[in-house]
């Protein structure tokens, strides 16, 4: 799963923001799947089988993920720019389309380097958009 879109509310010293940088998650949750069955008959004849798969999931995410650092989002604390590497956990309720899954995600980002105490978005919650694929 990833989560190409996440969106950060504003902080004190930076307006609200969209991300949509590159980020890995595993997810672990409770699924429920529907499947919806139906016979078509083509022009000569024959009956053929059409299956229609939904799912819909609530759970738990974690995984790495990369967000830009610079003096904008350390109240000027650096003055070089650079990818940080963060950790991300959060929930997520996801739904599925045969093997293509969509859902929102909160979470929670953490910076895994020295300047995590200058990060303006270090434990702060953001809201996010995962796409996946389904694997079994």
């Amino acid at each position: 799963m990833t989560i190409p879109i996440k969106f950060r509310p504003s902080t004190s010293s930076f307006p609200k923001q969209f991300s949509n940088h590159l980020n890995g998650d595993v997810y672990l949750g409770y699924r429920t799947d529907l499947y919806r069955l139906s016979f078509e008959k083509d022009p000569i004849g024959r009956i053929h089988e059409k299956v229609k798969h939904y799912g819909l999931s609530g759970g738990f995410m974690t995984g790495f993920g990369l967000t830009p650092m610079n003096s904008w989002v350390t109240n000027n604390g650096i003055n070089i720019e650079y990818d940080g590497l963060v950790w991300s956990k959060g929930i997520a309720v996801i739904m599925g389309l045969e093997k293509f899954t969509f859902g929102l995600i909160g979470g929670i980002d953490h910076l895994l380097d020295e300047n995590k105490q200058l990060w303006i978005y270090q434990g702060k919650p953001y809201v996010g958009l995962a796409v996946g694929l389904n694997l079994n």
